[in-house]
């Protein structure tokens, strides 16, 4: 570990993100909430600028970062700004507890839009606002916004690598910043896409940034406590499913579609099953529902939105889908551990680690059928390499254990194997609300603070695909080199 460069990238990326805790204050200012908003963000901001601006003062002869030192300073960025903005929660007087803060600060960033918040129509409009914007910010990566900032170098690659979900990295660009640049200049115009269209739908301004931000970061945070069913409105709900739907494909679709042409953006795999998978069990959740005895119209938008939200890992809720029919459920909880495609803001597996799993498990049974025969896994018509197949596959060992543990932690909290299962699920896979008494008309206000603190666990490790956190407590990592 190089200790020096650890420490002085890391203090140059808080200065830069202590910026962001302003923004609420210019939220305050036009709702008269400025006094504390002053007392808790902008002392946060301070704070967070002047020690970094201390321990960045000495810069390293030779500043260094290898892979496991990138993920390493992804781990402890996204701790301690999750811990900065749990204080400022506390010193607005919002949350008193710093592990409810904490729990509320990492669902934001993780985009994972769990709350404990029980009267969300009750707190303030800036701190509302801050936590729809950690959504945003967290959607495509607190470090990828820093590295626009920041001048970058050649080992900022492996601080992206780290933070950008998915089980492989490619840069669209030359340069690494004018990638990272590139995302997000069409994340942006999308979710101002978003927000209009919310807007146009007689949703108000202020709720319609709350939302259009929830959409984008596949978060879920909402300024009503029914959520989206609040507004009782089907053009709202469809420009959510849609708009989640988009936000979960990878963003490098996008530039492709946007430089070479949709036709060539169409030619990705991952694309399609990604397509394929949500129409099926949408159609399946539709059919099924319709045993409650719902109209066919009310079903089919409802089974398209929930399945839409969830896919996404967004989160947002019409309805309490934990009345549904046991199956309707169970596809629920598939689509949630898939998630969306690789390079997007939703969490999950991923779709393209889904159709390696399925190929894989194809391969095999065809090499036990005919030995002799020479098979292979392809992705967008390019054989798999021993190596990636196994690396994808290790993956899924790693996260079946996160989520085995989670589970088995959670439990000691809740006699219903639904509700700790699908707490450790929607955790793990960055969701927001789970099945059971974790569902989308209940609170993670009910669990005590230890389950709270292995779920924002949970989520952090979910959002940052495992590997970081699990460098970060090796003792091997923290071997000083030069």
């Amino acid at each position: 570990m190089n200790y020096s460069s650890v420490r002085f990238v890391l203090s140059r990326i808080l200065q830069i993100c202590s910026a962001l805790f302003l923004l609420p204050i210019i939220v305050a200012l036009f709702y008269g909430e400025t006094v504390p908003a002053l007392k808790s963000f902008g002392v946060v901001a301070a704070v967070i600028f002047l020690t970094a601006s201390l321990t960045s003062l000495h810069r390293p002869v030779k500043l260094r970062l290898r892979a496991s030192e990138g993920m390493v300073i992804t781990f402890l960025t996204w701790v301690l700004i999750s811990a900065a903005s749990a204080c400022a929660f506390m010193l607005a007087g919002e949350i008193p507890g710093f592990v409810e803060a904490f729990f509320e600060s990492a669902s934001g960033f993780t985009t994972t839009g769990s709350t404990i918040i029980q009267d969300v129509e009750s707190v303030s409009h800036f701190v509302l606002f801050w936590r729809s914007f950690t959504h945003f910010v967290g959607g495509m990566g607190v470090l990828v916004f820093a590295l626009i900032i920041s001048s970058g170098s050649a080992d900022s690659v492996n601080i992206m690598k780290a933070e950008m979900p998915g089980p492989s990295f490619g840069k669209l660009t030359a340069r690494l910043r004018t990638t990272a640049l590139a995302l997000y200049a069409i994340y942006f115009v999308m979710t101002l896409v978003t927000i209009f269209l919310l807007y146009l739908g007689k949703m108000p301004l202020f709720d319609a940034i709350i939302h259009g931000l929830g959409a984008a970061g596949t978060g879920g945070f909402s300024s009503k406590n029914a959520s989206i069913g609040y507004y009782n409105s089907s053009y709202i709900n469809w420009v959510l499913t849609i708009a989640m739907l988009l936000f979960g494909v990878n963003f490098q679709i996008y530039f492709v579609s946007l430089t070479r042409g949709i036709r060539q953006a169409l030619k990705s795999e991952e694309l399609r099953w990604y397509l394929g998978i949500y129409l099926t069990v949408s159609l399946l959740v539709f059919l099924n529902n319709l045993r409650l005895g719902v109209s066919p119209a009310f079903s089919f938008e409802h089974s398209f939105f929930t399945v839409s939200s969830l896919m996404s890992t967004t989160g947002y809720a019409m309805v309490d889908f934990t009345l549904w029919p046991l199956v309707s459920q169970l596809l629920l909880l598939l689509v949630m551990m898939i998630g969306g495609s690789a390079g997007s803001t939703a969490g999950g597996l991923k779709v393209s680690r889904f159709a390696v799993y399925i190929k894989s498990m194809r391969e095999q049974i065809n090499k036990t059928r005919e030995p002799r025969h020479v098979w292979s896994v392809r992705m967008d018509g390019e054989i798999l390499s021993d190596a990636a197949k196994h690396s994808v596959l290790r993956y899924l060992c790693i996260y079946l254990m996160f989520l085995v543990v989670g589970t088995l932690l959670v439990s000691f909290d809740s006699s219903d194997l639904m509700t700790s299962f699908s707490a450790a699920v929607t955790a793990l896979n960055n969701v927001g609300p789970g099945l059971g008494a974790a569902g989308p008309a209940s609170n993670f206000h009910q669990f005590n603070d230890f389950t709270k603190i292995v779920l924002s666990f949970l989520m952090i490790a979910g959002r940052l695909e495992l590997l970081p956190v699990l460098l970060f407590f090796s003792p091997k990592s923290w071997k000083a080199t030069s």
